[in-house]
């Protein structure tokens, strides 16, 4: 059957098709469907003692309790939405600064595209996770300080990305005629350039939601996470004293995140592929 001749269309078909993109989507909406009923499942804090220590999964809760007694379906749950919203709301600040710093380089060029590209490749040299924690240590371990952390090492290769593909569509004739025209250069970036790297932006962005999930794990893992909320890194960090004794403490959750990112960059990979198809032989 052919493609349709809508590049929109086209690129959502190849999505459908792609057996890894319905492998990802559905364990994602499973991930979002139990963060978004977790208040329903477990509507008391996942932080309050249920029932004896070390109970193993399926005696008396699903994934058993910690060593003070939490239920550990209850941290899953709630931990879900902890890790979604960081990853969503780190990537939304990503592209953000990322999109304006590498357009306005890439589009208006000379002094300006040089002292950008300077600013992007100061942060490009801290190395992300290192940073992330310098940042956080100096700053309070709150949510917002965390998410602020993980967007300020992580904007710079998304910059270089979008200024990339901002030269290659400025000097195209449809962007030269607007030029010629008079529209005002906001209104050309907006209208006639942003629509033509939208999808390279998509496609980066999906995938740094996953990076931005293991950054907040590894963060809570080091006792750098917000203590007022419980989230997946957390909780293996206060499991991995008792990892011989009971090992469910720090596998459930790690399962967790794996499925999460394994979801994620699958989704990313069928984006890819769907806005950038190979050529066939």
């Amino acid at each position: 059957m052919p493609e349709p001749h809508d590049p929109a269309s086209a690129a959502w078909g190849r999505f459908r098709r792609n057996p890894g993109a319905l492998v990802g989507m559905t364990i994602l909406g499973c991930v979002i469907l139990l963060a978004v009923a977790a208040p329903v499942l477990y509507p008391d804090d996942p932080f309050q003692m249920v029932g004896r220590p070390f109970a193993r999964p399926f005696d008396e809760f699903l994934f058993g309790t910690d060593m003070l007694g939490r239920d550990i379906a209850a941290g899953i749950a709630h931990g879900a939405r902890i890790s979604l919203l960081v990853g969503v709301v780190a990537t939304l600040v990503i592209v953000t600064l990322g999109t304006l710093i590498g357009g306005v380089a890439g589009y208006y060029g000379g002094r300006i595209d040089t002292l950008l590209m300077r600013l992007t490749e100061f942060f490009q040299t801290i190395p992300t996770f290192i940073g992330a924690i310098v940042i956080v240590a100096v700053l309070q371990p709150t949510l917002a300080n965390v998410i602020g952390a993980i967007a300020a090492v992580s904007w710079a290769p998304l910059a270089r990305l979008v200024r990339g593909e901002v030269i290659g569509v400025k000097n195209r004739e449809f962007v030269q005629s607007c030029v010629a025209l008079g529209m005002s250069d906001s209104k050309i970036f907006v209208v006639q350039i942003l629509p033509n790297v939208l999808s390279t932006i998509v496609v980066a962005g999906s995938l740094m939601v996953a990076t931005a999930i293991l950054f907040e794990s590894g963060l809570s893992f080091l006792g750098l996470g917000d203590p007022n909320v419980m989230t997946w890194g957390f909780m293996i960090g206060a499991g991995r004293s008792a990892m011989r004794t009971a090992w469910w403490m720090v596998t459930i959750p790690g399962i967790a995140i794996l499925l999460t990112v394994l979801a994620i960059n699958l989704v990313g990979d069928a984006l890819n592929e769907a806005f950038n198809p190979r050529l066939k032989a």
